[in-house]
């Protein structure tokens, strides 16, 4: 077996396209072309259902394609491992950050993890959730930090670092503001359906909170009147800050201050936060260190 011809499959799944795996690859579509028909031959199936835009694979391209990502996976693991037994010398990893917290996290791991690591080379990358999952299920990116809900994980690994609970922020001059607390730690809790006729800022529908917080309104039994929504827990806060409206925010972006009272909610809801790699994927020496420094970080966070 090629192994190039893995690779050639692998784009064209990825891109589901053959122009767009082509233009990837840096070769003619018609030669990759031929590469699969040769290919397609040998096995004496199709593995591709050709559309002029959308390539979908055949029952018998997705066995290939699942073998292909566990051969090259052992071949990468190998390399790896082989690398492992010199100096880590000129070796590259590619981080997945999350916006916000992901930075955050970076900038205070970082310093340590060169200090151990001198000659290893981290190539941060900031995305969504969702985009650095396919990232990480196409071994684009080696390990990334990720916040979601149980029923929001694929098939990747999930390096449990911490669970994170949702206060609800109220601007500290509204009515019911004197029962909350300035420490969302220490808040009361407050059904959240008393504040069915307020403003709320909520986060943009790509990200994996705003499936907990539609389930947290559709639990108080109401729609809740959105101001605006934004990919920003930060701009949530200011908002909240400035008296503009409510916010839902997790524990690391509810931060005491004057202008905000904290409540917790009824179960106190929660999302978790992971270090997501590859399955199947070896981590090695290096990105085992950069994940130990990551689950310090997180205790400290929350202890």
């Amino acid at each position: 077996m090629d192994l190039a011809h893995l690779d050639y499959i692998l784009y064209i799944a990825r891109e589901r396209s053959i122009t767009r795996a082509a233009e990837k690859l840096f070769v003619t579509s018609s030669a990759l072309n031929q590469q699969l028909q040769k290919l397609e031959g040998e096995l004496g199936t199709a593995l591709f259902i050709r559309n002029r835009s959308d390539w979908q694979l055949t029952p018998a391209g997705e066995v290939y394609v699942e073998a292909a990502r566990e051969i090259l996976n052992i071949r990468e693991t190998a390399c790896q491992r082989i690398a492992e037994l010199g100096d880590l010398a000129s070796r590259q990893y590619r981080v997945g950050l999350i916006p916000e917290r992901g930075v955050d996290m970076f900038t205070a791991i970082y310093p340590q993890f060169h200090r151990r690591f001198p000659e290893v080379i981290l190539e941060p990358q900031e995305c969504n959730v969702r985009a650095m999952q396919k990232l990480i299920s196409d071994g684009e990116i080696d390990l990334g930090l990720i916040t979601l809900t149980e029923c929001q994980k694929d098939g990747n690994v999930y390096h449990h670092m911490a669970d994170e609970e949702i206060f609800l922020a109220v601007p500290a001059g509204h009515p019911l503001a004197g029962q909350g607390c300035r420490m969302p730690e220490q808040a009361p809790e407050i059904p959240l359906e008393m504040f069915r006729e307020e403003a709320f800022i909520l986060i943009f529908q790509a990200s994996t909170m705003y499936q907990l917080t539609r389930e947290l309104f559709d639990q108080a039994g109401f729609e809740p009147r959105v101001l605006f929504s934004t990919s920003s827990n930060i701009s949530k806060f200011r908002m909240v800050r400035a008296g503009v409206g409510c916010a839902l925010l997790p524990a690391v972006f509810a931060l005491p201050d004057e202008g905000i009272v904290y409540f917790r909610l009824p179960g106190h809801p929660q999302w978790q936060i992971h270090m997501c790699s590859r399955r199947g994927a070896y981590l090695g020496a290096a990105m085992t260190g950069y994940l130990e420094l990551c689950r310090e970080y997180w205790k400290g966070k929350f202890g």
